[in-house]
């Protein structure tokens, strides 16, 4: 077992808000492996005489652990095959010497008051996703967002789209966290609260859970930027195909999609805030679009494969690979791959799974995450 990940964690250098806040809700979301990855990215610079790293956050989701690894890094390379987390991380790695912050607030101060002042666009969030009068959900109306918060997205996505290059991905990244907190979800956008009695929709669902996250009129903020200036660069890729395109690195951080769940399907809502275009074709009740991107790792046949390509052909000593003990890939084999390559250490890491779905509702309440450090040597 890694004993090597010793108690000197060194999230205490960076902004403690940077890492905790205007993060978008999601499932598999890192914050929990906080310190492990800590003491892991610690081990790794310790290696390599403490000098800052080349890195790579090859899923990156929230973005979560990008911004984690600006701190020890000097260049900071993230990539996700989702438009949403492209938008999240291209703001929230903005160094703050680069961020137009007096122009910015001026913009964010400008639109709210537009938004609470009642301005709005016609636009597809109060159409498909949100009922006409909030008082009276009718049967076949989704019920995503209360029909304030439909018409602030409107106008905010419309809004934001028009805003000039340098000003409109740090005005996208906190509103996509916004978006993903005021939903009338448990977490996850393959359904909305409804009423267990009648199956309509109901904001915060039979027992009105979180009725102030979800009634809580959305708004424009400033991004959270980190206190570290670090290169950065932002892709949406597969990530076999990125993995293709980097150069040396010192550490690459994985954490595949480990289960047939797919991230596009399940946060569709979040890439329609960033790219702001009505879907053609939408599923029967959730409205999903059906153009959502597909991941080979959501394929049991194809997701160790692709594993094991990434293990061994990523241009980096240092591999730190997480994974859930649930995958499709039983952690014992993915060992067993990695070990192929150098030497790997882990740790093992119990958390309580998510279970706000109804498809989730049958997972074990506790489940273990896996965390492997190869060393090429």
């Amino acid at each position: 077992m890694l004993d090597l990940f010793g108690d000197e964690a060194q999230e205490q250098y960076e902004d403690p808000e940077f890492l905790s806040r205007q993060l978008i809700t999601y499932l598999g979301n890192k914050r929990a492996l906080g310190k492990h990855l800590a003491r892991a990215v610690g081990t790794v610079r310790e290696r390599l005489g403490g000098r800052p790293l080349r890195t790579v956050d090859l899923f990156s989701g929230t973005g979560y652990v990008a911004r984690f690894l600006k701190q020890h890094s000097s260049r900071v390379i993230a990539n996700d095959l989702e438009l949403y987390s492209y938008e999240v991380n291209r703001c929230f790695l903005t160094n703050r010497e680069d961020a137009p912050l007096d122009e910015l607030a001026a913009v964010i101060d400008r639109l709210n008051r537009d938004a609470d002042g009642g301005a709005s666009h016609p636009g597809f969030f109060a159409e498909l996703y949100s009922p006409a009068d909030d008082q009276d959900i009718q049967p076949g109306e989704r019920a995503f967002y209360t029909n304030e918060n439909a018409r602030r997205l409107d106008f905010f996505s419309q809004e934001v789209a028009e805003l000039p290059e340098h000003l409109r991905h740090l005005v996208l990244g906190p509103l996509l966290s916004r978006a993903s907190m005021h939903a009338n979800t448990s977490g996850v956008f393959k359904g909305f609260y409804k009423d267990k009695h009648t199956g309509i929709g109901k904001f915060g669902g039979a027992a009105g859970d979180a009725l102030k996250r979800i009634l809580e009129p959305i708004r424009l903020e400033m991004p959270t930027l980190s206190r570290f200036s670090t290169a950065t660069e932002v892709m949406q890729s597969d990530a076999n195909a990125a993995v293709e395109a980097l150069d040396e690195q010192d550490l690459v951080y994985l954490d595949p999609p480990y289960n047939q769940h797919p991230y596009g399907s399940n946060y569709f809502m979040l890439n329609l805030v960033a790219r702001y275009e009505a879907p053609a074709e939408v599923s029967a009740v959730s409205g999903i679009p059906t153009d959502w991107n597909r991941s080979g790792f959501n394929v049991r046949k194809r997701s160790f494969p692709l594993l094991a390509d990434i293990v061994a052909t990523a241009p980096a000593r240092f591999l730190l690979v997480s994974f859930n003990a649930e995958g499709y890939v039983a952690t014992e084999e993915l060992r067993g791959e990695m070990e192929r390559h150098g030497t790997v250490e882990e740790v093992v890491i119990p958390y309580n799974t998510f279970r706000g779905s109804r498809n989730l509702r049958d997972r074990d309440v506790h489940v273990n995450e896996h965390l492997f450090l190869l060393d090429r040597g």
